[in-house]
């Protein structure tokens, strides 16, 4: 079975990781990927297909240019004849626009909504996706969003995955004073970077580290405190969290965090705000700590008590640990995703 993954990026964020993790644990379950990346003329960025070229997945560029591009259409409908493509699966409100007229007539498309949105992309997305042969949603909320908003009454949940052993017996690479709380997002308004600078201010003799980029960046490092470090992208994700005593995701709109997963397969305590599907993948109190977006008061108090308290953020790492290697691996991922695409296409096994 050959599948098309279809995605337009600006960075390397969680839905590109999940996608990328997608592609290169599907060979094992009889499915045989290509990722094809959106190679945008008003902003090019395809860091997506080095990222995933690393991990050995097949890798196609899409040029396109202008607010709708026919000729990207044709180029893709192209792409899937020539590669005998049997089905198409999108990843976002472009892809799924893009991915719908090139297979009109032709192989089943599905879609994946990382995180639902408002905004005027929705008047496209609609239509788009209530056509779809199968949408899924990588968390419930999500999910209820779809059923609400769209009248989708049939899509799927299928949690985000990771891959545990690349977080086994990490060493730490930060050399930074400890205590060390980490942040590791996109700096957009919807990650809430400004309260994490808040909760930073409050514990001026901790270390508190940024990792990532985004429009936000200039001005929050002039508003930071002087314990505040600003690392930008790493390649060294694994010692990153390894280096972390504790990991705080403030977001006020998710999907299901990629970021949430690796710190807690990496072992460390995560402090995160009760959105998207983080309280569908952490049990408060055993397995992290939730508090109510925007709360910065109640930020502040769980990281005080994680610090506060070696053991419990230890036990806490542990049983986020083992919670993650159960019910949260890519190969899960991987085989309920192939089992929908041979639903939709008609199979019962991985022949082509």
């Amino acid at each position: 079975m050959r599948v098309l993954h279809l995605i337009s990026s600006s960075g390397v964020y969680g839905a590109e990781k999940m996608v990328v993790g997608l592609c290169e644990a599907l060979p094992r379950f009889g499915v045989h990927p290509t990722l094809e990346v959106f190679d945008n003329a008003h902003s090019r960025n395809i860091e997506v297909a080095d990222y995933a070229l690393t991990f050995g997945v097949p890798v196609k560029l899409l040029p396109c240019g202008g607010r709708f591009d026919a000729a990207a259409v044709r180029r893709l409908r192209r792409d899937i004849r020539d590669l005998n493509i049997d089905l198409v699966h999108t990843h976002g409100y472009k892809a799924n626009l893009y991915g719908f007229f090139a297979t009109r007539g032709g192989v089943p498309m599905v879609a994946t909504n990382h995180r639902f949105d408002t905004g005027p992309q929705n008047r496209f997305d609609k239509p788009v996706l209530r056509r779809a042969a199968a949408v899924f949603a990588v968390s419930d909320e999500a999910r209820d969003s779809l059923r609400r908003e769209y009248g989708i009454t049939d899509a799927i949940t299928i949690p985000n995955g990771v891959d545990p052993s690349g977080f086994d017996d990490s060493r730490p690479t930060l050399d930074l004073p400890r205590p060390l709380v980490g942040m590791v997002a996109r700096l957009a308004p919807e990650k809430a970077p400004a309260d994490f600078l808040a909760a930073a201010a409050a514990f001026p003799e901790a270390t508190f580290v940024v990792v990532g980029d985004g429009p936000l960046r200039g001005e929050l490092e002039q508003a930071a405190t002087a314990n505040v470090h600003f690392l930008g992208f790493r390649d060294d994700m694994p010692g990153v969290y390894a280096s972390l005593d504790v990991l705080v995701q403030p977001s006020y709109r998710e999907g299901m965090p990629m970021t949430i997963l690796e710190a807690m397969s990496a072992g460390v305590a995560v402090v995160a705000s009760r959105v998207g599907a983080a309280g569908d993948v952490i049990i408060d109190g055993r397995t992290g700590v939730l508090y109510a977006p925007g709360d910065v008061p109640s930020l502040i108090e769980a990281v005080r008590d994680l610090l506060g308290d070696e053991a419990r953020r230890a036990a806490i790492g542990k049983a986020a640990r083992e919670a993650v290697a159960a019910q949260f691996t890519v190969d899960e991922t991987a085989r309920r995703y192939a089992e929908q695409y041979r639903r939709v296409l008609g199979r019962d096994d991985g022949s082509r």
